[in-house]
């Protein structure tokens, strides 16, 4: 099965949340250590990078939110994705079909390729961003809005530099269909030359939030 199990959603992002604050017995411990152990050992989706050991990425603002979700994957945002005119994010194809379509009822996949299907977009902090999860033509997965738009100038995203994280689930009271997507500056892996990125401190702006 492609879709992982809501409990193994939610231990990912519990442990990652809680390793570096919670003071636990040792029996305990070793429960948790061996947990992140099977999750990490659990197959990444198709064209991932490597994601430096993390399997989820810290979101704590999202516990108890999380019912069933897909594995995350991880992009290099390209000029494309940050286009004003084109106001969307390009998902991989593969992805969508291997790893998000698992998640969908035949009705929520045939109103994906008609109009497209609204969902909640989690960042990091748990700000919520409506968007429109949509097929564009007979290929093209798009996260697509004015939503998304909001969401990379709150981040200050820059094309190569920034890498985003993201994944879908089923929200665990509504069983809306939403999205978390973690943005992360990797300068390395830059093929362009250096940009110098506003202060992380100065990043968002106030949104509705989820807690």
């Amino acid at each position: 099965m492609n879709a992982m199990a809501p409990e193994d959603c939610a231990a990912a992002l519990l442990l990652l949340s809680w390793k570096h604050h919670l003071i636990v017995d040792p029996q305990t411990a070793r429960e948790l250590e061996q947990d992140r152990h099977r999750l990490q050992s659990l197959p990444s989706p198709p064209h991932s990078p490597p994601s430096h050991g993390r399997y989820f990425p810290r979101v704590a603002a999202l516990h108890g939110l999380v019912g069933e979700c897909s594995p995350p994957w991880e992009k290099q945002l390209k000029g494309s994705d940050l286009l004003k005119g084109q106001r969307r994010l390009l998902l991989k194809q593969s992805y969508a079909k291997q790893y998000l379509y698992p998640l969908l009822s035949s009705r929520e996949i045939d109103k994906l390729k008609r109009d497209g299907i609204l969902v909640n977009v989690y960042d990091g902090e748990g700000n919520m961003y409506e968007m429109i999860f949509k097929l564009w033509g007979t290929k093209a997965h798009v996260l697509t809005s004015d939503g998304w738009l909001e969401f990379y100038r709150d981040h200050n995203l820059i094309e190569e530099i920034d890498w985003i994280t993201i994944w879908m689930f089923k929200h665990v009271h509504t069983h809306q269909l939403c999205f978390a997507i973690v943005s992360e500056r990797r300068p390395q892996y830059s093929t362009l030359p250096a940009v110098a990125g506003k202060s992380s401190n100065n990043r968002k702006r106030s949104r509705n939030t989820y807690t």
